[in-house]
């Protein structure tokens, strides 16, 4: 997902989750979004000393920022990240996120149960123009946020110009 503009999540990015988070809501083990054919394991993810959201280095690996809320908690943002693709490993977890629908299902996996959201929205950005406080937010009411890099790749840089961003709110159980 290389960044030419750091990602900074507006919470303390090396903040574990608060005990009553823990007994709402489910440590996120994968993703499973059936309309695009992914099925994908999580792993967590902080940001870099320069405030940049970590990616996992495994293309068909998607991140959990652990500053964030667990999947089932009754507030807060879930961030999920994970790259478009590698000039090495081929297409990434999220190639395919720009093409979601609103209205798709995505599941997050997780301990002690799984957790569904219903896509609301889907919006790219100029990694300049990228909005991370209200991405990044863990006020007001529970959702799901999926970044991946999108746009034009400049091959100077090595870097995609966008982010594509997928919005999701939880499907009542």
């Amino acid at each position: 997902m290389g960044s030419t503009a750091p990602i900074t999540p507006a919470t303390n990015s090396v903040a574990q989750p608060t005990e009553a988070a823990q007994q709402t809501g489910s440590l996120p083990t994968g993703i499973d979004v059936p309309q695009l054919a992914v099925r994908a394991s999580t792993v967590p993810v902080s940001v870099t000393a320069d405030g940049a959201l970590v990616v996992p280095d495994d293309v068909h690996t998607v991140g959990w920022w652990v500053g964030g809320a667990l999947p089932g908690s009754a507030t807060g943002t879930v961030v999920l990240d994970g790259h478009v693709d590698s000039a090495v490993s081929g297409p990434g977890a999220l190639f395919d996120l720009r093409d979601l629908h609103v209205g798709a299902t995505v599941v997050v996996t997780g301990d002690p149960r799984d957790v569904s959201y219903r896509i609301t929205g889907l919006r790219e950005y100029d990694k300049g123009d990228l909005p991370a406080a209200s991405l990044f937010a863990q006020t007001g009411s529970a959702r799901l946020v999926l970044i991946t890099c999108g746009g034009p790749f400049d091959a100077a840089t090595r870097h995609y110009r966008d982010n594509v961003v997928a919005f999701g709110v939880p499907i009542a159980s």
